[in-house]
C-alpha cells in the first residue's frame, strides 16, 4: 500500500465515477482502475460496487475514512521535513556551562531565534565532565567549552582566543604602582611584573577550575606564589570580592567584554592588567559529534557562533 494508490482510490471515491476521477487525476481511466484493482487485492476487499453510479462498499467507506486521515498525516509530514530542510523548522540541543551560557547566549541566541523561530531549543547546562558526556551519548547536538575538547569522534572547531586578566582593585593598584603613571601604563597594556603583586591578597578559584590550571602553570613557570586569602567554585563570586576591594582574581577577557564591559574604566572599582604569556591564552570552541546528523538549523548556530566569534575579535 503507498500514498498513491489511497489518494487515487479516494477521487474516485469523491467523484463517484472512474471517468471523471481519473481526468482530476490527470491519468487514464485503465490506469486509475488498475490502481483500484492493485488496493482491492492488497487488502483483501471489494471497495466499488459497480452499478450504473460507483458506490462505496462498506469496507471502502472505512478505508475513506482512515485514507482521509492518512492523507492529512501525508501532508503534515511533507510541510514539517520541508521546513526543516529550508531550516524554518527543527531542534537545536546545546550544551554549555553556566557562565560562558552568560556571558556568549544573550548575543547569539535572539538572532538565531529571530532567524528561526519555529526551531525548538534545549539548554543544557553543566561542567566540562557533564558537557563532554552529554556530547558523547549523543544528547545534545552542540557543545560551547573550553579547549582542550578531547572527545572521541567529536570535531571541534575553535572560534576564538582570549587573554587572562587581573581584576585588581584600585586601592591596591595604588599601592603597587603609586603615582608611576608610565609604569601603570605599561603594565595595562602589555602585562604587568607579576612579582608586584607579591604581598596583596588574591582570591582564586579552586585547583580543577580551568582558569586555576592556567594561573597555576603561569607561576610555575616564573615562580611567583600567589598570596590566596580565599577560593571559591565561583568566577562570579571571587569577581564581586575584587570590586569589594578584598583582593585580586583572575577573569576572562571574553566574560569581561560581554560581562562586565564597565570594568576598568574611570567609574569601576577595578583595574585591568593583561597576564603576558602563552599560558594565560584561552581558546572557545563548538564541537559536535562528526558521525551524527546535523540539522541545518544546527549548521546555522555552529556558522552564527563563528561570525559572532570574528565580531569580538580578541586577537
Amino acid at each position: 500500500m503507498n500514498f498513491r494508490n489511497l489518494q487515487y482510490f479516494l477521487a474516485a471515491a469523491e467523484e463517484k465515477n472512474i471517468t471523471r476521477a481519473a481526468r482530476k487525476l490527470y491519468i487514464s481511466q485503465q490506469s486509475l482502475s488498475g490502481h483500484i484493482a492493485k488496493l482491492e487485492e492488497e487488502l483483501g476487499v471489494t471497495l466499488f460496487e459497480r452499478t450504473p453510479e460507483l458506490k462505496l462498499t462498506y469496507a471502502g467507506e472505512r478505508l475513506a475514512l482512515i485514507a482521509r486521515q492518512i492523507c492529512s498525516l501525508e501532508q503534515e509530514i511533507l510541510q514539517e521535513t520541508g521546513e526543516i530542510s529550508d531550516r524554518r523548522r527543527g531542534r537545536l540541543r546545546l550544551g554549555i556551562s553556566y557562565t560562558c551560557g552568560r556571558a556568549i547566549l544573550p548575543t547569539i541566541l535572539p538572532a538565531f531565534c529571530a532567524a528561526h523561530p519555529l526551531v525548538e531549543i534545549s539548554l543544557m547546562e553543566g561542567n566540562y565532565r557533564q558537557l563532554n558526556e552529554w556530547l558523547s551519548k549523543g544528547e545534545i547536538d552542540v557543545l560551547i567549552g573550553y579547549m582542550p575538547i578531547e572527545l572521541p569522534g567529536a570535531q571541534v572547531d575553535q572560534i576564538l582566543t582570549e587573554r587572562l586578566f587581573l581584576a585588581c582593585p584600585k586601592p591596591i593598584r595604588d599601592r603597587i604602582f603609586g603615582g608611576d603613571q608610565a609604569l601603570l601604563q605599561k603594565a595595562r597594556e602589555e602585562g604587568p611584573d607579576i612579582r608586584l603583586f607579591g604581598d596583596e591578597p588574591f582570591i582564586l578559584l579552586k585547583k580543577g577550575n580551568r582558569i586555576r590550571a592556567q594561573l597555576d602553570s603561569f607561576t610555575a613557570k616564573t615562580g611567583f606564589l600567589p598570596k590566596i586569602l580565599l577560593e571559591t567554585e565561583n568566577i562570579e563570586t571571587a569577581f564581586a570580592l575584587a570590586e569589594q576591594g578584598m583582593g585580586i582574581t583572575l577573569y576572562p577577557e571574553l566574560f569581561l567584554r560581554t560581562l562586565h564591559a564597565d570594568a576598568g574604566g574611570a567609574d569601576s572599582s577595578l583595574d585591568l592588567f593583561p597576564l603576558p604569556g602563552p599560558e594565560t591564552l584561552g581558546a572557545l570552541a563548538v564541537a559536535f559529534l562528526e558521525i551524527s546528523y546535523r540539522s541545518p538549523a544546527v549548521l546555522d548556530f555552529i556558522a552564527l557562533c563563528k561570525q559572532q566569534a570574528g565580531l569580538w575579535d580578541m586577537n
